[in-house]
């Protein structure tokens, strides 16, 4: 039993670390040299290649738990506004099913061992049980759990695929289009930024953190945390 819990703890424990490496370098690396780099090697591939190179990359992101607000900022950032809004829509519902998959079926021994000693996973399998799009929804519009966790989570539920992929999309599509926004904007501003362009680029920011800030707390609430 105690190993069990050490080597549950050494999972979380790295999931962790590896997410904030992630959040670290997103935000000291320079948005406008990596995405600009990015823009170059899409030049010489078509749009829909481009988005599936795009899409590729977000499914890796989403299994190794990256945070997931790096992609739609990257989309809006490389594709701008509509086409950046469209990949990360596509891509994130892809990448969440795909990772729904692994957790159901592929690695499901593993995971379960695993979230069954998180009180989280307990709240959200009970919930789901009571009204599955509602809490889906709900967690995919907060920050209770980092993306890729929630998606390997619910995949041990009792959500079937088809409500799973819609609750997902919905959930996902306002904070998609702030950050897919806030990314096109950033681009914007670096290029030409001028204090309109600042000021709308930080309204964009603060109305990102104010909504996860608020669906937050709408989620716990529902899920009793």
């Amino acid at each position: 039993m105690k190993s069990a819990m050490l080597n549950n703890k050494k999972i979380w424990l790295g999931a962790g670390a590896l997410a904030l490496v992630a959040a670290i370098l997103a935000a000291v690396l320079p948005l406008h040299d990596w995405t600009e780099a990015f823009e170059r090697s899409l030049a010489y591939h078509s749009l829909g290649e481009s988005l599936a190179i795009f899409s590729g990359a977000y499914i890796v992101g989403t299994l190794l738990m990256l945070p997931a607000w790096i992609f739609p900022v990257a989309a809006g950032a490389a594709f701008g506004f509509f086409w950046g809004l469209v990949a990360a829509i596509a891509s994130s519902a892809i990448a969440a099913f795909v990772a729904f998959v692994v957790g159901r079926f592929l690695l499901r021994d593993l995971i379960e061992r695993a979230a069954k000693k998180d009180k989280t996973f307990k709240a959200v399998d009970k919930a789901v049980e009571r009204e599955p799009m509602k809490v889906v929804t709900l967690l995919r519009m907060s920050p209770v759990l980092p993306s890729g966790l929630k998606s390997y989570f619910l995949g041990l539920t009792c959500v079937d695929p088809v409500r799973y992929v819609a609750a997902t999309v919905l959930g996902m599509l306002p904070g998609n289009l702030l950050k897919v926004w806030v990314g096109s904007a950033g681009r914007d501003v670096l290029t030409e930024g001028s204090p309109l362009k600042w000021a709308m680029l930080g309204l964009g920011v603060a109305a990102t953190i104010g909504v996860a800030f608020v669906v937050g707390r709408m989620a716990r609430k529902q899920l009793k945390l």
